[in-house]
């Protein structure tokens, strides 16, 4: 069955534009002027949201989007917005959005992205070796309720964190590359340069290794990252 996407868009010429492109390439698309009223997806009713920031109802692209995330944190945002600048592109991200794209823009562009994000969550979708908890030494990861654990401590995990152990998990002992990484993981050039790659390595770091003296995650120089399961010095 196809994609199904809701399109939040209060111009009704790019909301028209924009829902026909997606229909022609096969998607069902429900279309809204306004975010009151719309179902906040728990249950698998939408694939995808593209949202714009500046609504003229009472509820703003970005507090839609944080209620989306909610109730649902794997499900990909794309928001459209005139507000072009730096801080807007931050404010949107932490908002929960996926994906930023700014008006005017290319529709070829926006069909990509779309694309690409339904393809990454088809990917993180299904589990490393069909298991939701991945444990290794004295540490697990839950891929379904973006937990993990340390000894006996427990704590919570970013999206983008566990989609980054994912990847790691499922290349285990094999060296990934940053590129790779932004890839899989991200998909887009939302910040400026790898060293995202090398922020988020870090935080696993902190989380379930030895920062000073990694033995799960390691740094090959030149090259990228390793993960190793039993843990190599």
């Amino acid at each position: 069955m196809a994609d199904r996407i809701c399109l939040i868009e209060d111009d009704p010429t790019i909301r028209e534009l924009v829902s026909e492109k997606l229909i022609q390439k096969g998607y069902r698309v429900d279309s809204f002027e306004q975010a009151e009223g719309v179902r906040l997806d728990s249950d698998g009713l939408f694939d995808l949201y593209i949202v714009d920031i500046m609504l003229s109802g009472e509820i703003t692209g970005l507090d839609f989007c944080a209620s989306i995330k909610r109730k649902q944190p794997t499900l990909p945002i794309l928001i459209l917005s005139a507000l072009s600048e730096p801080n807007d592109r931050i404010e949107g991200l932490k908002a929960g959005a996926d994906d930023y794209l700014t008006k005017p823009f290319e529709m070829e562009e926006l069909l990509l992205r779309v694309e690409g994000m339904l393809k990454r969550r088809s990917w993180y979708s299904s589990l490393p070796s069909n298991l939701s908890v991945f444990e290794w030494g004295d540490c697990f990861v839950d891929f379904i309720k973006f937990k993990g654990c340390k000894g006996n401590k427990v704590f919570s995990l970013s999206q983008k964190e566990c989609m980054l152990m994912k990847l790691l998990v499922e290349k285990e002992n094999q060296v990934v590359t940053r590129d790779e990484i932004l890839d899989r993981v991200w998909g887009y050039d939302v910040f400026p340069s790898s060293r995202t790659v090398d922020n988020f390595i870090v935080r696993l770091r902190k989380y379930f290794d030895n920062p000073g003296a990694p033995k799960y995650f390691h740094s090959i120089r030149g090259a990228g990252y390793k993960f190793t399961k039993k843990g190599d010095s």
